[in-house]
């Protein structure tokens, strides 16, 4: 039979909940009771009284003070400290060589007709730069090009066959030569020399000639063993050099000398201007900077034109820039040599390297003239210097004529003796400062002087004022024949048998020069004149046919 669901008994349910309701219902009659009997006890006035203080206290309290333990997190700021890695591009030489090494090198080339050249190169060790020029087999050409390179004057009597006059000029020679070391520089000059003809060679350029190749005798590194003074001795031949402007000092130029092929206004040696005196040639470039920019502003150029223009341009702009701010030496006027560009680079390498600043002396037969480095050259030649140098030693020199094409010129350079600053020539300080220099090696030889420079811009002195004429007061007494200034009359012979006359007072006469009346001039003659005055009001200038 299917479960059925059957009540609960009555007894069982209220068994169940019997003892919780009782409680509540105990609860709400206690309640009941206190709430009936509370108002009639003592306690009922304090009740209703901390009631009323409640409400009260919460109407009337308008601000609430809390106070609340805040943390706070300082932070300290601390500096760091970052390294920064700068990174400095410093062309690095490569290391000099210490002698000559023969070598045969073979370049091939392809000419812009298509034909192909190949060229032979061969070096070997051949006698002294001055005996070799004079060998014609030194130096030839059969298309396989062979060159005897020579070797360094070392020794005292290698360097006296070149100046007899060197060993007296220079005393000091004798006890540094031992010690002497052929400087890596004179090889690594005739190395740009061989790499030279190689690649004219090649290229079927312009050769370097035979007496440009053989233009160094010898480039010694001297110490004196008591003031470890350094020099380096070069000798060579000397050629010119005629650059240079300087509007402070020498407003005008003359034309002969800018209007060369090779004139370039610019010295390596250059100072800041001092005046506001223009540089002679600004207003030239100025005019060749704006012609240039008016051309290049035109339409329709060639490309390869724009570009040549654009490069001209870019270069005057720093020139003219240059020339008002910088001045620099003139070759006419300051004696400088210059040196060779294949010294640049090597100062940190080898302690020898002659800088631009430093100063030198000049040997020249039996003299010996005060000079500065003032210039660079090429890297393939050594051997020049300035035009007013190239003129003492030999009055025919020109911006085109060397004063001496024979290697008899030994240039005596100081490394490291440049001052800080730089400046106008002072040619008292310099020979000052060469003397000082020439002294640390030995001196100059009895019987040889330094050669003592003119400032050719100093101010003529004023000629010494004339002594007052002074008057002898006529007298009586017969004037003494021969005072100076005064003709006296003889005395005059009476007539015979006559008494004598007595002689009237002889005033002495005072002979004053008088300058000749000027004859007319024809009006050629004028005109020359007019432009004499000119010429020298305005600078010396040549004219060209």
């Amino acid at each position: 039979m299917p479960a059925t669901d059957t009540p609960p008994l009555p007894g069982t349910q209220r068994q169940k909940r019997g003892c919780f309701g009782s409680l509540i219902r105990l609860l709400f009659l206690f309640s009941l009771v206190i709430a009936l009997v509370l108002p009639f006890t003592p306690f009922a006035g304090k009740i209703k009284k901390g009631i009323q203080d409640i409400f009260t206290s919460a109407r009337t309290t308008k601000e609430r003070i809390v106070t609340r333990d805040v943390l706070r997190d300082v932070i300290k700021e601390v500096p760091v400290v970052r390294e920064v890695t700068k990174e400095v591009i410093r062309e690095v030489q490569p290391p000099l060589p210490e002698k000559f090494i023969p070598r045969k090198d073979v370049d091939v080339a392809t000419l812009f007709n298509g034909i192909t050249v190949k060229t032979n190169l061969i070096t070997e060790q051949g006698s002294f730069a001055s005996l070799e020029r004079l060998d014609p087999e030194a130096y030839k050409a059969e298309f396989q090009l062979s060159i005897r390179v020579p070797k360094a004057n070392q020794t005292l009597d290698e360097l006296s066959r070149i100046n007899k006059n060197l060993p007296g000029i220079l005393p000091g020679l004798e006890v540094m030569l031992p010690a002497a070391k052929v400087s890596g520089f004179y090889h690594k000059l005739y190395e740009n020399k061989t790499n030279r003809v190689q690649n004219d060679l090649t290229r079927l350029s312009r050769i370097l000639d035979r007496h440009n190749f053989y233009d160094t005798e010898t480039i010694l590194e001297l110490t004196h063993p008591t003031t470890q003074r350094r020099a380096l001795l070069v000798q060579s031949e000397m050629d010119v050099v005629a650059d240079g402007s300087d509007g402070d000092r020498m407003p005008t130029l003359d034309e002969y000398i800018y209007l060369s092929d090779y004139y370039q206004p610019f010295t390596s040696y250059a100072w800041a201007k001092t005046t506001k005196n223009p540089n002679p040639l600004l207003a030239k470039w100025e005019d060749r900077l704006q012609k240039a920019q008016d051309e290049y502003a035109k339409k329709g150029l060639s490309s390869s034109r724009n570009r040549e223009l654009k490069v001209m341009i870019d270069q005057l702009k720093l020139e003219v820039a240059d020339f008002k701010v910088r001045s620099s030496l003139i070759a006419d006027k300051d004696p400088f040599i210059v040196i060779s560009l294949l010294f640049r680079g090597y100062a940190d390498q080898n302690k020898f390297t002659p800088q631009i600043g430093d100063y030198a002396a000049v040997i020249h037969e039996g003299k010996i003239y005060p000079a500065i480095c003032g210039d660079y050259g090429p890297s393939f030649k050594m051997g020049e210097a300035s035009l007013r140098m190239a003129k003492t030693i030999n009055p025919k020199a020109t911006p085109y004529i060397r004063p001496e094409s024979d290697l008899k010129v030994t240039y005596l350079i100081f490394p490291g003796t440049a001052e800080k600053e730089r400046s106008a020539p002072d040619l008292a300080k310099w020979r000052e400062k060469c003397l000082a220099l020439l002294g640390e090696v030995g001196g100059v030889g009895a019987g040889f002087e330094l050669h003592t420079w003119e400032d050719p811009f100093k101010k003529p002195e004023p000629p010494p004022a004339a002594p007052p004429a002074v008057t002898t007061p006529a007298t009586n007494d017969a004037v003494t024949p021969g005072t100076p200034g005064t003709i006296t009359a003889p005395p005059a012979t009476p007539p015979a048998m006559a008494p004598p006359l007595p002689q009237p007072a002889t005033a002495p006469i005072i002979l004053t020069p008088i300058e000749p009346t000027a004859e007319p001039s024809k009006s050629g003659d004028s005109k020359a004149a007019a432009k004499s005055t000119s010429s020298k009001a305005g600078g010396t200038k040549t004219n060209k046919k």
